[in-house]
């Protein structure tokens, strides 16, 4: 049975793992690889790469290719090295290197299949949309680092102290990429390009939550469970508010609820409201490329109307929503409310016309 090398130093942070490993003496398949002169094959180094890579990935890892492939100097039994391997932001690839005091020993790239790693069969990515929040956005990817997941903020056009704050975050946390947004476009505008620029990076969904503390990032994982078990589906957070709800806004969603409901003809969406979502990135892009959206905070409900209409399934999901007293919301009671009823009155209208289209369909064909 082949022996693998001893692990003398093991240590993982967040995308990079690094070990110190000692060849065995007697490693079994160096026997005969040259007569009087074993060394280690290239191959078996690989495999030390993917068992490393699977603790990074916190799963199974499927190898698609293998490039940048170099073995630079022989290695033998009785040798101690260190292994590096660090895994890019969207987890598609896996950079390695071997080395020890005389210099680098093997090093390459590994290119996974989709879908790998802590998020299961759905590849997915944090988005957190940002303006003018740096006194809360450091609390919140601190409290997201443990899930080890890639997390994209898109910076709304925010200020210099906001945006040196993400600089600075973006440094510390690998995990973490920054899209800059050189003026300040609204929330909608944010996620689009937010989901835009996750899709490029190879994801297949994003879990999107907002800056200001609001949402729990421990239950990311409950909406990450759900979309593994509907890949296909809208994860939407269903809120438990509590006391420190203002009843306004619990009104107001109320509200919105019952429209939705009137829009969509059914009881599906619980909260249209609600940032904490995860969206399936394949079909919101379809939507997006055929509609025009609002650019601030009527772009969550009608994107949620618009995915019903094109018979995306939706799972909803409870999640704690809290209220801070000393919080920063961007949300104007009396300019956002005016573009929500304004949005609805769109939808309103698109749902006439949906409703005659279908009509005049049958008839058109009698």
């Amino acid at each position: 049975m082949r022996q693998g090398p001893r692990v003398l130093e093991d240590a993982l942070v967040d995308h990079r793992c690094e070990r110190l490993l000692k060849v065995p003496d007697d490693l079994e398949y160096l026997s005969g690889h040259f007569p009087g002169f074993p060394v280690v094959p290239g191959v078996a180094q690989i495999g030390w790469v993917l068992e490393a890579a699977r603790e990074v990935l916190a799963g199974p890892a499927t190898l698609c290719a293998v490039e940048a492939l170099k073995f630079k100097r022989l290695l033998r039994p009785a040798d101690v090295v260190r292994l590096r391997v660090e895994l890019s932001t969207d987890r598609s690839t896996l950079d390695f290197r071997l080395w020890d005091d005389g210099g680098v020993v093997s090093s390459g790239r590994l290119r996974f299949a989709p879908g790998q790693g802590a998020s299961g069969g759905v590849n997915a990515c944090l988005l957190i949309p940002i303006f003018d929040h740096g006194d809360t956005i450091g609390g919140v990817l601190e409290r997201l680092a443990p899930l080890r997941l890639p997390c994209l903020v898109v910076n709304d056009g925010s200020g210099p102290e906001t945006t040196e704050t993400l600089r600075a975050l973006a440094a510390r946390f690998p995990w973490v990429a920054v899209e800059h947004l050189t003026t300040n476009r609204g929330r909608g505008a944010a996620l689009r390009h937010g989901y835009r620029a996750a899709w490029a990076r190879g994801f297949s969904h994003a879990v999107q939550l907002d800056a200001d503390g609001q949402h729990d990032p421990t239950e990311v994982i409950t909406l990450l469970e759900a979309a593994q078990r509907h890949p296909a589906a809208l994860v939407l957070g269903d809120p438990r508010f509590d006391a420190t709800a203002p009843r306004i806004r619990l009104y107001g969603r109320r509200l919105s609820q019952l429209i939705v409901w009137g829009y969509t003809g059914s009881f599906a969406v619980h909260d249209p409201l609600c940032g904490f979502r995860c969206f399936p990135l394949a079909k919101t892009l379809g939507v997006l490329e055929r509609h025009r959206f609002g650019n601030r905070m009527d772009f969550d409900p009608e994107i949620v109307v618009r995915l019903v209409w094109e018979g995306v399934p939706i799972v909803n999901v409870p999640v704690h929503v809290r209220y801070f007293a000393d919080g920063r919301s961007h949300f104007r009671l009396v300019r956002d409310n005016a573009r929500i009823a304004a949005t609805y009155g769109r939808l309103f209208l698109a749902r006439v016309g949906r409703a005659l289209g279908r009509a005049g369909g049958p008839r058109a064909g009698a």
